[in-house]
């Protein structure tokens, strides 16, 4: 599947610095497309609330070239490596996040797109799970994938394995929206797990290719975990869990 035509111009605006995605999405809103705002500096200027300091950062020709630079690249690696690139604009970009508090502006994908058309449910928890939590996990996630829904979870240690895991032994989707960049396998010991999800499920990340993972990471990302969902399962969790 190709990239969509106007990912250049959505990739150069969130690597301009300070762009995050609400402000990417209000600015589009406003335009129309990302290259009206990348474009038409009048346009933006006439938007309400449009500060000086953003208008002097879309107005930088230096910073949009270096910015377009990296986008090409970052295109280039994509083919490469057989990642596709969702944009809001895509016909594929899943209705349900666009509804999402600060929803993402891109979408990394590296497998079967079709998951993301089925109903799915989140069965996510602790990362330091008991061997009872694990079980429940991928007995259930074996379950639900048994009726044709998608399991998302996180990827990460614990619960997250273990629905993946049980969602891919029924035969099943399963989704993992991970924290990092999509060519990053963390953590490194599921490497193996990666490959079996991108083979025969989905792996998803809104982060640029390279991005490594951060503890603020993990709280955004679950934003698009509940957004993909009709439910949320937490098998396993502290009070103070993300």
């Amino acid at each position: 599947m190709a990239q969509s035509s106007d990912a250049e111009d959505w990739l150069t605006l969130s690597f301009l610095p300070g762009l995050g995605c609400t402000l990417i999405n209000r600015l589009v809103h406003q335009l129309g497309t990302p290259g009206a705002v990348l474009r038409d500096e009048a346009g933006v200027k006439g938007i309400p609330g449009v500060g000086p300091r953003l208008i002097d950062l879309l107005g930088d020709a230096g910073l949009v070239a270096a910015a377009r630079q990296r986008a090409l690249a970052e295109l280039k690696r994509l083919d490469r490596i057989n990642v596709v690139l969702l944009t809001p604009a895509s016909s594929v970009f899943p209705e349900s996040l666009r509804a999402i508090p600060d929803s993402p502006v891109l979408l990394y994908c590296r497998g079967a797109l079709d998951w993301l058309d089925q109903p799915a449910v989140a069965v996510i928890g602790a990362r330091t799970a008991t061997d009872y939590g694990r079980r429940i996990a991928e007995g259930l996630a074996a379950e639900l994938a048994a009726l044709g829904i998608t399991i998302v979870s996180g990827a990460a240690y614990g619960i997250d394995a273990a629905a993946h895991r049980g969602a891919l032994t029924a035969g099943g989707g399963t989704v993992a929206v991970l924290g990092c960049g999509i060519d990053v396998v963390y953590p490194r010991a599921h490497a193996d797990l990666f490959r079996e999800i991108a083979d025969n499920g989905l792996l998803l990340s809104e982060y640029p290719l390279g991005t490594q993972p951060e503890g603020f990471r993990f709280p955004a990302r679950n934003r698009i975990i509940s957004g993909l969902v009709k439910g949320v399962v937490v098998v396993e969790a502290t009070e103070k869990s993300g």
